[in-house]
Order: C-alpha cells, then sequence, then structure tokens
C-alpha cells in the first residue's frame, strides 16, 4: 500500500512539474490568448448593450403610436386589452434587460 502511495504522489509531483514547465516555457503565449479572450468578452458584452438599446427604442416607438390611437379611438375595451398586452411586452423587455445587465 505504501508503493501506491508512493507511486501516486511521484506521478503527481512528475505532472505538476510538467504542467508548471508547460505554463513557465509557453507565458507569452497563453497571456496573449487570456488578451484576447477578454477582448472578445468586451465586444460581446457591447453589443448585448446594444440589442438592448434598440428593443428599448422599439418598445418607445410602439408605446408612442399605441398612445396616438388612443387618443383617437373611444372603443375602451380595445385599449383595455391594448393596454395589457403593452403592460406584458414592457414587463418582458424589463426582464431581457436585467437579465443581459447580470
Amino acid at each position: 500500500m505504501n508503493q501506491n502511495n508512493t507511486l501516486t504522489l511521484l506521478l503527481g509531483a512528475v505532472l505538476g512539474g510538467v504542467a508548471t514547465y508547460y505554463a513557465i516555457k509557453h507565458q507569452d503565449d497563453i497571456i496573449d490568448k487570456i488578451h484576447e479572450l477578454e477582448e472578445n468578452l468586451n465586444i460581446d458584452h457591447n453589443e448585448l448593450i446594444n440589442n438592448a438599446k434598440g428593443k428599448l427604442d422599439q418598445l418607445t416607438s410602439n408605446l408612442q403610436s399605441t398612445i396616438g390611437r388612443y387618443t383617437h379611438s373611444d372603443d375602451t375595451a380595445e385599449k383595455a386589452d391594448e393596454i395589457a398586452a403593452i403592460t406584458e411586452e414592457l414587463n418582458r423587455l424589463r426582464a431581457e434587460v436585467q437579465a443581459l445587465k447580470a
């Protein structure tokens, strides 16, 4: 049993040494790849923010057009349905924006 533990310890030490040697030898390549990944993530983050802004602009224009229809319409049942639909859409978009912020 001691032989098995010694062999496992020796194998772990060898693997750790090889991993350390590789990390030190290729340190510049690893750092460059990390910076490249950070840049890509930053671009994706900005894209998500732009998508959220686009959806917010779309919602604003929809609200403005709906408000314009309400001021020229006298059907109260239709107004209530449209208000409920707008409120539901607004809540859905708020949830999406909160998810994008996280």
